[in-house]
Formats: C-alpha cells, structure tokens, sequence
C-alpha cells in the first residue's frame, strides 16, 4: 500500500507538474503573438498617416466637402489599430471595413491615375480571423505597385469565403522601373508568415507572383 501511495502521489505531482509546463507554454505563445502583431502594426506605414494629414489639410484650405469624410475614415483606421485589434481574433467584417476605409484614404492621395477594385464574395458573416494579418498584402500593392506609377495605374483585391476557407487575392500593376524600397516590406511579410504558422499550422498557404508588369499575392 505504501508504494501505491508514493506511487499515486508521484504520478500526480508530475501530472501536476505537467499542467504547469503546458500553461507556461502556451502563456508563452500568447506573449509571442502579442509581440508579433504590436510588430506588425509598427510596421504600418507611418508616411500613410503624414501624407493623409497633408492631404487633408490642402482638402480644408481648399474647404473641400471631402475633408470632413477624409477626417471620419481616418479616425476609424486609428481607432481600430488601437482598439479593436488588440484581441486575438476580429469579425472579419470589421477587418473588410477597416480595409475600405484604408483604401479610400490612399486612393485621395493618387486620384485619377490609379484604378482600384475591392470585391468580396461569400458569406462573410459570423466568420472571424486574426486582426492586421489582410493589410500588409494591400498596402504593399500601393506601396511597391502603385506609388511609382505616373498614369494607369490598378489595384484589384478579392476576397472569397467559400466552405470554410478564406482566400486573399492581390494584384497590382508595376512601374517600369526597380523599387528598391522593398526592405520593411520584407520584414513585414517574414513576421505575417510566422504568424501565420502559428496561428494556422498545415491550415493556410501564400503565393507571391512577381512578374514584369504585375505582382501577386494569394493567401488562403
């Protein structure tokens, strides 16, 4: 009876033990993302918020009626850079509306020589993912596509919900020239791919098409 007794005591200080090393780890992790997507958020372009400001405030000497909507779509990108994506998981509703909001700001700042096209298909409803993880795929398209485009220059970015998978589409026109400011958008896209391996392991994939006159992104 004696050994069974040191022999249940141990087995339950060691399940005990168990128990603990398991929320270390995972407390662990949560830190680990949390690290990641405060990363991840830096890496918005703080140029994106000057220029809009710059922009706004031509759009007000000039008493322009779009100036107190410019003011309204920025508020709202702030506020959910703040607030609403500090949790782990976001409707992605409300990341599709942070994401229009994000489109028509820049797209006051390259008017007529760019075309955007923003479509969703799907049920979008009651479906939720990670905040900031869509964002860096399009405002890269803008960065690195439409920037540096004089004339002609095109956006088009779908987003599908189809049997329980969520698939990012984008691509953009290229300059004809090299862009050699690529490397924050290195960093950006490494930390979003070990997000993602975290947060979906053998559950998601990215393709990156870089060709003469387009680039392309697919996540899924």
């Amino acid at each position: 009876e004696i050994f069974y007794l040191i022999g249940f005591t141990t087995g339950v200080k060691l399940a005990r033990n168990w128990m603990f090393h398991l929320q270390w780890i995972k407390e662990k992790e949560k830190q680990y993302l949390e690290t990641e997507l405060n990363f991840l958020k830096s890496q918005i372009q703080p140029h994106f918020f000057f220029n809009t400001l710059n922009n706004l405030y031509s759009l007000t000497l000039k008493k322009s009626d779009q100036a107190p909507e410019v003011v309204l779509k920025l508020s709202d990108l702030m506020s959910y850079m703040l607030y609403e994506s500090g949790s782990g998981r976001v409707a992605l509703d409300k990341e599709i509306a942070y994401l229009h909001n994000y489109i028509e700001v820049e797209k006051l700042r390259f008017g007529h020589r760019l075309d955007v096209v923003f479509e969703t298909t799907g049920n979008t409803e009651n479906v939720f993912i990670p905040p900031m993880v869509l964002i860096l795929f399009i405002e890269n398209s803008f960065k690195h596509g439409a920037r540096n485009q004089l004339r002609d220059g095109w956006i088009h970015i779908d987003i599908e919900v189809q049997n329980g998978c969520i698939t990012l589409k984008v691509e953009n026109s290229k300059p004809n020239f090299h862009d050699d400011d690529g490397k924050a958008s290195g960093i950006g896209l490494s930390n979003v791919k070990k997000r993602l391996v975290h947060l979906y392991p053998n559950r998601h994939s990215l393709q990156l098409f870089d060709e003469t006159e387009t680039h392309m992104a697919i996540l899924r």
